[in-house]
């Protein structure tokens, strides 16, 4: 499976094109589902996946296929290629949304924490005076750290998240086109029989 890397956009459209002997090699070959529903072989899917990732500026992509043998079935592809991703996109949106619940909880967890800490640094000062200085800071530095996780969590964890799914939603959305090249055999040249004999008059 190969690709070409040097085309340049026009018209807000990005192609990669895909060599493949026949169109089955893009499939789960351990996937029983009918053509249509057929999730694609993950090695496939990838190396799609990291093409385009690579063209973001187009409006539209294009993946074309190459194909050697069989046929050059490009709606089944396209269907295929529209339930996989639809599959994937709807997948990584609940774990987005699972993703942000698990942080509020978080969050609303770290600043219970932080009011324990910080009340208890308030108690031991009215109580004790003399209380140490490393107790003191120890308690805040614990406090902050509760809200440490939680906000790292909502701040930045998600954006990986966010990207995957809109990757799926544009490759959902993909056009594809299959073009059949099948291979012609080398013209060879009529050699004489080796019982022939050149009969010169």
């Amino acid at each position: 499976m190969t690709a070409r890397r040097d085309e340049r956009h026009a018209r807000g459209v990005a192609p990669v094109r895909v060599h493949v002997l026949d169109l089955a090699q893009l499939y789960n070959s351990l996937d029983p589902s009918p053509f249509w529903d057929r999730d694609l072989d993950r090695s496939a899917a990838e190396f799609i996946e990291g093409e385009f990732r690579e063209r973001p500026w187009a409006d539209t992509w294009h993946l074309i296929v190459h194909v050697r043998t069989g046929e050059a079935d490009a709606q089944t592809l396209q269907s295929a290629l529209e339930s996989y991703y639809d599959r994937l996109a709807t997948s990584t949106h609940r774990e987005l949304k699972e993703h942000f619940r698990r942080a509020r909880i978080g969050l609303l967890a770290g600043l219970a924490l932080f009011a324990v800490f910080m009340g208890a640094r308030t108690l031991l000062r009215a109580t004790t005076p003399a209380m140490p200085t490393a107790v003191d800071e120890g308690l805040i530095i614990l406090a902050w750290l509760t809200l440490w996780r939680p906000a790292e969590t909502l701040t930045y964890e998600w954006l990986p998240l966010y990207r995957r799914q809109r990757l799926y939603q544009r490759l959902r959305a993909v056009r594809v086109s299959v073009k059949l090249e099948r291979q012609v055999a080398p013209a060879v040249d009529k050699l004489p029989k080796p019982n022939e004999v050149d009969r010169r008059s």
